[in-house]
């Protein structure tokens, strides 16, 4: 004997993709529900930096490249949600930073790279006046060039909780332990069972990061195939939380066509500044011992902030798996992927940034399959799915 839930779509995975698409489409009128078997905003969205990123750190090299076009008009469209006249409210949500900075160190070779981004993103990226400098940038041991870059940086919790809001009793968690599958006609999928409930729905969209690799398996869906890019995430605050460090949210620059250094700033739940670092760091310290990695990170802070005198710190390391549609080489998808297999649309953002141009390209495709909206009776056969704990919270342990 099962259970049966009914609704217009079904949306698996309840990170940043699914929550974006889950709003809009309630907020549109049709039934949504969306399932989460661990935490919202597990994994990925809560691994991120919070970074609405406009496309700088891709156009280091003063060519505006197909990413940088794909990206650039985020920053626009997550301020406006942020001021409540989006297609998602998020007025609730902390902002940590309105703006970015990226900065090059004393060399020549570091100036350039920022002169040429300047000019290839000039109305979103502009040199900051000696008086406008953030403190840290103030001491008269900072010789490098200072840029603003026109990317806001968020609290992703309170991101995921203004998303969830509106619509919580429409996201449900299902056990891990609970056996998945699907009921089909041909290639059409009808409903899908979890241990003793079923769920029917028009349509079935997988936004489950690296989840969308074993949800495919299970559908025998072949392509598209999922790829991993794996980082080791770098965090560090001060042992004595009244020595705290500064929060910066910026860009280290070097002579690459990468930033050295992305760091950005977060609050534990006892008001100690962590630092979360990326960038160049995070992508080569793959496969390097956690002790080998803090002291190449230990160091490059030294490098590139020579100044800031470091305080006792105490580090630790993140691992993740950035999960997207499999491309030649590894290299990184320059947009928001969909993929429709009948009525089971495969989604990656490949960025936090770009979940609203996702759920815009997941929408068209149910509308085109003639998405209707439908009668649905919201019913309690499965629990509230639980938030993720920030990283910052545990990572420590």
């Amino acid at each position: 004997m099962t259970d049966t839930l009914s609704t217009d779509v079904v949306i698996i995975g309840a990170g940043i993709a699914g929550l974006w698409l889950h709003h809009r489409l309630n907020k549109m009128g049709f039934h949504a529900l969306l399932l989460e078997n661990k935490a919202i905003g597990n994994a990925q969205t809560l691994s991120s930096q919070g970074i609405i990123h406009g496309g700088a750190k891709y156009a280091l090299n003063g060519i505006l490249s197909k990413a940088t076009q794909a990206i650039g008009d985020m920053p626009a469209r997550w301020q406006s949600c942020l001021d409540g006249q989006g297609d998602v409210d998020l007025s609730s949500v902390k902002v940590l930073a309105s703006h970015q900075l990226m900065w090059s160190k004393e060399q020549l070779s570091s100036k350039m790279l920022s002169f040429f981004a300047s000019k290839a993103l000039a109305s979103r990226m502009q040199p900051v006046s000696d008086s406008a400098r953030p403190p840290l940038f103030q001491h008269v041991g900072f010789k490098g060039v200072l840029y603003q870059l026109d990317e806001p940086v968020l609290e992703v919790t309170s991101v995921l909780k203004s998303l969830a809001k509106p619509y919580r009793d429409r996201i449900l968690h299902c056990p891990p332990e609970q056996p998945v599958s699907w009921q089909q006609d041909g290639k059409h999928v009808t409903a899908m069972q979890i241990g003793d409930v079923t769920i029917k729905a028009q349509h079935f969209v997988l936004t489950a990061g690296e989840g969308n690799e074993a949800l495919l398996n299970s559908l025998n869906i072949k392509k598209p195939a999922m790829q991993r890019r794996p980082l080791q995430m770098v965090l560090c605050k001060s042992k004595d939380p009244k020595q705290t460090l500064p929060a910066i949210y910026a860009h280290s620059l070097g002579s690459g066509s990468k930033p050295i250094a992305t760091i950005t700033s977060h609050a534990d739940k006892n008001d100690n500044i962590v630092w979360y670092i990326g960038g160049n760091i995070a992508e080569n310290g793959v496969g390097k011992s956690i002790d080998i990695l803090i002291v190449e990170a230990r160091a490059l802070l030294s490098e590139i902030m020579p100044w800031y005198p470091l305080p006792e710190l105490e580090w630790a390391v993140h691992a993740v798996d950035r999960a997207e549609p499999k491309q030649s080489n590894l290299t990184r998808p320059d947009t928001a992927f969909v993929k429709s297999r009948e009525n089971v649309h495969i989604a990656w953002p490949t960025k936090l940034a770009l979940a609203p141009d996702l759920a815009d390209k997941v929408i068209t495709q149910l509308q085109n399959q003639g998405l209707r909206k439908q009668p649905h009776a919201d019913q309690v056969l499965l629990t509230p799915a639980p938030f993720g704990q920030p990283l910052w919270d545990h990572a420590f342990q």
